[in-house]
């Protein structure tokens, strides 16, 4: 064999590496049209997936759920506006107005998270009503439509959003366990005392409403839904309560009693953001109070607020302030 030939020969080998094989016969019409709209219509992981997941999360949880616990049970249970049920009904229901943030040290989350890893838990949580899968939809009319909810509010200063989709809301009920709840307390450095005997069994109805999402293809993302809505006892209090949280997210005794005393629990949801994570600041949305946090490098920001019932967690790539602007374009 000449040397031609076997370079001719050596070509001949490599593209009989390309011969399509018995796997690689194309597919019927009818069937590759019905997976590629399986694959299109199929539940995917949004981040409003995750966001619904975080209320109804298993016991195995690691440093983030520590935080999630303490804020169901505390945060969740004190920061709605209360509107008042019958008087036969004796509960409380509360609804999420406006936000305040509180720094958590390294050191303080590290605590948390060997609660966490130690399985601990404030009480037993029952899933009255699983989250639905996310499913994206054809339009913000299907979006509303499924969500029950009137209209889909979109920032005026971005076009349209190139998917859509919406998610089942749940319910899930806890029922507080004092000795647990006191054993967190503790291991957080925070007064077991503060928590009234009565407080026992305890239980916090939650309920989270369906929920749209529009994603652009930038990476900015928009969450609304009407605002969670949590029943319990009305008898609860908040100051003690507040005071506890605050202590259990590392706040000194005195710090947590004297802001326990200037925030209006009754109103205001509490969210501790890690120092490690993000910064934050205050901030006005269309009239309403906000939060806006950003990733310490800032090339990631969020922005979240309350109006007229609903809420809204609008986020993407690049400066807080861009997101601002967006977050007062919402209409």
């Amino acid at each position: 064999m000449t040397q031609d030939d076997r370079e001719l020969q050596e070509v001949m080998n490599q593209l009989s590496l390309l011969e399509p094989g018995p796997g690689d016969v194309p597919k019927p019409a009818s069937r590759a049209l019905a997976e590629v709209q399986r694959q299109i219509h199929a539940p995917r992981s949004t981040p409003l997936h995750t966001f619904w997941r975080s209320f109804f999360a298993n016991s195995n949880r690691r440093m983030a759920t520590a935080v999630a616990l303490l804020t169901l049970v505390f945060a969740f249970a004190l920061s709605f506006p209360s509107v008042r049920a019958a008087a036969s009904d004796f509960l409380g229901l509360f609804r999420v107005q406006k936000f305040a943030a509180i720094a958590i040290s390294p050191q303080q989350l590290a605590v948390l998270s060997r609660i966490a890893e130690e399985g601990l838990m404030p009480g037993k949580i029952e899933v009255l009503s699983e989250p639905g899968a996310t499913h994206s939809v054809a339009s913000l009319q299907d979006a509303a439509q499924a969500a029950a909810m009137d209209r889909v509010r979109t920032p005026s200063l971005l076009g349209d959003a190139d998917t859509v989709f919406v998610m089942d809301g749940g319910q899930a009920r806890l029922t507080l366990d004092l000795e647990g709840v006191r054993e967190i307390l503790t291991m957080a450095g925070a007064d077991p005392s503060l928590l009234p005997d009565s407080l026992d069994g305890t239980q916090v109805d939650v309920v989270v409403y369906a929920g749209i999402e529009l994603d652009w293809d930038d990476g900015t993302w928009l969450v609304q839904m009407p605002s969670p809505l949590v029943t319990y006892p009305e008898d609860l209090n908040y100051v003690m309560l507040g005071e506890a949280l605050l202590q259990a997210l590392g706040m000194s005794p005195d710090e947590a009693a004297r802001l326990a005393q200037q925030v209006d629990w009754t109103s205001t949801l509490l969210l501790p953001i890690p120092q490690s994570t993000a910064n934050f600041n205050e901030v006005n949305i269309n009239g309403s109070s906000g939060l806006a946090l950003s990733s310490l490098d800032d090339d990631y920001g969020a922005v979240i607020w309350q109006q007229d019932g609903i809420l809204y967690l609008l986020s993407g790539q690049g400066s807080v302030n861009e997101l601002i602007r967006l977050a007062n374009s919402v209409r």
